[in-house]
């Protein structure tokens, strides 16, 4: 899947300076073309809608905490029949965001599910909050959706699966080369 920070196809930026401890609220919606470019981006057949309400506010550490919930209406293709399905995607999501934070070392990475996750830089002093919300709303699709009545044509299906015997010598003997070596 292509970088979604490098695509402009859901941009809304704002500055981190703006941000304060108070915190502001913002909705945020794409437009028509927005969404037919974000559809093209996620290989779905459409998004009918996408809106999310964001809560950000820094805080004390100087970082900063943005909460959200998306909701959209995508159309996304069946993998069985290639037919349209419909879904909902609805995904709550909260991100910080640091100065001074740099990209992690992706070669040396140490994965615990139960941490928090680090956070993600500020780039040039602006947060693009359409690109974490389309990344987010790539991560809430179905990877496998399936519509409901859709069944595999029975010449695809597998019949049980055989497994040949392997045959083993009766004795096995790990060592059995070894005193002509050692002479």
């Amino acid at each position: 899947m292509p970088e979604l920070s490098d695509q402009k196809a859901f941009s809304r930026i704002i500055e981190a300076g703006s941000i304060s401890s108070r915190g502001s609220e913002r909705r945020i919606e794409a437009n028509a073309a927005e969404c037919k470019a974000l559809a093209d981006l996620l290989d779905l057949q459409a998004i009918g809608s996408l809106a999310a309400d964001l809560s950000m506010r820094r805080l004390a550490s100087g970082l900063i905490e943005i909460k959200g919930r998306l909701e959209a209406d995508v159309i996304q293709t069946c993998v069985v029949t290639l037919e349209p399905v419909p879904a909902k995607v609805s995904e709550s999501f909260r991100v910080t965001f640091g100065e001074g934070v740099e990209e992690p070392d992706l070669t040396e990475i140490d994965l615990d599910y139960e941490d928090q996750d680090p956070p993600e830089p500020i780039v040039d002093g602006m947060i693009d909050l359409g690109a974490l919300v389309a990344e987010h709303l790539s991560l809430g699709l179905d990877p496998y959706p399936r519509k409901a009545d859709a069944a595999i044509p029975t010449e695809y299906e597998a019949g049980p699966l055989e497994v040949p015997e392997i045959e083993r010598p009766a004795t096995r003997k790990p060592f059995a080369g070894l005193d002509k070596l050692i002479k």
